[in-house]
């Protein structure tokens, strides 16, 4: 008898997590059908290892109809494998998933196996031609959703205020706020016209400060009306841009709330966001295993702060035994009244309406890298005239050990494509170099568009490194830095 009770109560289960939901459905409809875990999971925004979906994911994700999923380079081997991948994940959902990226472009670009490997905030800042953001978003949308991407962790919506702030630095479009609401605004609209939701982070803006909030909870101290006067700026007009999701910083404002970080402060995320700046899509958190958050505040009451004072949907990065702790953790409190239902079917509805108006499983995109070769060329022909460097930069390349052709490149002959080893004289772009054999770096051009690396044991033939990241360039940027005027 056990054993049948246990086998019905298994099909029923299995039914209802693989039965999808009529998304046609009105939203009030939709909250209705979901169970308390299911709607707790909707708000939370997790990464999964691995590039197959397995078992004990598949468990979990269903479980609680979990509400997002972040990909990182451990998720991708290749485009279509990811696009493979991202299906799976589709598939087994009643509701569909948000697929998440961080996509800014330089050295945070992790999807990396497409066709289009987007450069810098800074460097677009520094071209500062509306035109080129606009192309350099689109190509990025359509990179993404070609795989099925359909929400980008995009743009960098922070004033650099601080050289010296290295966890910002060339993933802000500038110093200026009037800059980097320009371009904030542009790059929101084109991917969310080309199909892929857009983020702006970190809110209220941490571009001031100099300490990571990956390591250690940095203490800002602006005012409101500092906020106001500058940070916010580019918030405000993503704002009026309609950008779908507002990502929170672990950082505190002193100024205006002394005792918790934007992520977790009622001030910033009710009274500011909602009251005054007149938001009402969703507000996704940061991190919470960053150190700023869980070192300070733990992960269970971290999670329970951020659906009591605002957050719409709780991100997790590391994997779903820290998902589950903040999960039974929400669940718990809901139980005992300290969150109120009510408020997790508003931020519910809010998600919902999100997805709604921008998921839609059935409208696939086509994407060949030859749409971007041109514009590449001519972007980083434009990007080498401006960054150039001097004869003595040139000896102090050469004393490093770094051997440079930026004056003999010859850009009709740009190549993009992973298949590198038959190649020569070509010019070829690229953003890591896994896999990339010593031959083909001797004879061939290289533009390199990945992280911080060190150079003095490279002895390459010819390369270029044309990246805000690495640290040649970046004392050319700090110079550049130090002549503009910061108000």
């Amino acid at each position: 008898m056990k054993i049948i009770l246990f086998l019905l109560l298994f099909t029923v289960t299995f039914q209802i997590y693989s039965k999808k939901i009529n998304y046609e459905d009105d939203i009030e409809t939709i909250i209705k059908s979901l169970t308390i875990e299911e709607k707790v999971g909707q708000l939370f925004n997790i990464a999964i290892v691995g590039k197959t979906l397995k078992d004990e994911y598949k468990t979990f994700l269903t479980k609680y109809q979990i509400g997002g999923i972040t990909l990182f380079d451990y998720n991708m081997k290749s485009r279509e494998q990811l696009k493979d991948f991202v299906d799976s994940l589709q598939k087994i959902m009643k509701i569909p998933l948000f697929i998440s990226i961080d996509q800014e472009g330089g050295r945070i670009t992790r999807y990396t196996q497409g066709h289009f490997l987007p450069p810098s905030p800074f460097m677009i800042g520094f071209i500062d031609d509306d035109n080129v953001t606009e192309i350099i978003a689109k190509y990025i949308a359509k990179d993404l959703k070609y795989v099925g991407i359909n929400l980008n962790l995009a743009p960098v919506a922070d004033v650099l205020t601080n050289y010296k702030n290295t966890a910002i630095f060339d993933r802000s479009f500038g110093t200026d706020y009037e800059k980097v609401s320009k371009h904030t605004s542009i790059y929101i609209k084109v991917l969310q016209e080309n199909g892929v939701i857009a983020t702006a982070k970190h809110f209220p803006g941490q571009g001031d400060i100099i300490a990571d909030t990956h390591k250690t909870l940095p203490i800002s101290k602006l005012s409101k009306k500092d906020l106001f006067k500058r940070e916010l700026k580019p918030f405000i007009e993503a704002i009026e841009n309609d950008v779908g999701v507002i990502m929170t910083s672990h950082v505190i404002f002193g100024g205006v709330d002394p005792k918790m970080p934007a992520t977790l402060s009622k001030v910033f995320l009710k009274d500011i966001l909602r009251d005054e700046l007149k938001y009402k899509s969703v507000v996704f958190s940061d991190g919470l295993e960053m150190k700023a958050i869980i070192d300070t505040f733990g992960l269970k009451k971290a999670s329970v702060l951020c659906f009591q004072n605002g957050i719409d949907m709780i991100t997790l990065n590391w994997d779903i035994k820290h998902a589950q702790i903040a999960i039974d953790s929400v669940l718990e409190s809901i139980e005992n009244g300290e969150i109120k239902i009510k408020d997790i079917d508003d931020k519910l509805r809010r998600v919902l309406s999100l997805k709604k108006k921008h998921i839609n499983l059935n409208n696939k995109e086509t994407f060949k890298s030859e749409y971007a070769v041109e514009f590449l060329r001519t972007l980083y022909n434009y990007a080498i005239i401006t960054q150039n460097v001097t004869e003595d930069e040139y000896r102090e390349l050469k004393n490093k050990k770094i051997y440079t052709n930026i004056k003999k490149i010859n850009f009709e002959n740009i190549i993009h494509t992973t298949s590198f080893n038959d190649i020569r004289d070509g010019v070829i772009i690229i953003s890591t170099l896994k896999g990339i054999k010593a031959d083909v770096l001797k004879k061939n051009t290289i533009i390199f568009l990945g992280p911080k690396i060190y150079f003095d044991n490279m002895k390459w033939s010819k390369a270029v490194i044309l990246h805000d990241n690495n640290y040649f360039t970046h004392d050319i940027i700090k110079n550049l830095l130090k002549e503009e005027k910061v108000d």
